[in-house]
């Protein structure tokens, strides 16, 4: 008799927490300008997974820093650095011919790796970016090391603050 009801009680528990944002690694980012977003891929396993969030305006400064820390922090991403990379720098981000974010499972780097993870994360626009480092609650293990990043959620914004990209990648 008493079965039914911890049944029950344990499918609600699960449903409550599998809709909540915060469940799924930076799926709290679906909701911001949700207006503006074009393009949201994502793949969450049990051992890892990626996300890579797209969004577009047609006015300038739709994107600001201020506005950007403020949505991240309010969900739990701590802001680690800042980087402004020229155009020059991200034409060089490619991986088979097509623009990549350059985020592995060892983390972000300007130099491109030869790894497959790269075709997770599509670069939708280039010239120059601002690059937000963030720390985001999550980690991410190097394949076959105990070597862990915490520093796995990235933000890239355009020189107009027209476009906006988000990528995270955490587990192994």
């Amino acid at each position: 008799m008493t079965t039914k009801p911890f049944l029950f009680l344990t499918l609600i528990l699960t449903l409550a927490f599998a809709a909540c944002n915060k469940a799924t690694p930076a799926g709290f980012w679906k909701n911001y300008k949700k207006d503006l977003l074009v393009k949201n891929i994502s793949d969450q396993g049990p051992y890892g997974g990626h996300r890579a969030i797209y969004w577009k305006s047609d006015k300038a400064n739709s994107f600001t820093s201020n506005n950007v820390l403020q949505f991240a922090r309010k969900n739990g991403w701590t802001l680690v650095d800042s980087s402004t990379f020229d155009s020059d720098q991200t034409s060089r981000w490619n991986y088979n011919n097509q623009p990549v974010f350059p985020l592995t499972n060892v983390g972000f780097s300007d130099t491109i790796l030869n790894n497959s993870h790269l075709t997770d994360f599509p670069r939708w626009f280039g010239g120059q970016v601002s690059v937000l480092k963030f720390k985001t609650g999550w980690v991410t293990i190097e394949p076959g090391t105990d070597n862990s990043i915490e520093e796995n959620g990235f933000i890239l914004i355009n020189s107009d603050r027209t476009e906006m990209a988000v990528y995270h990648l955490w587990g192994e």
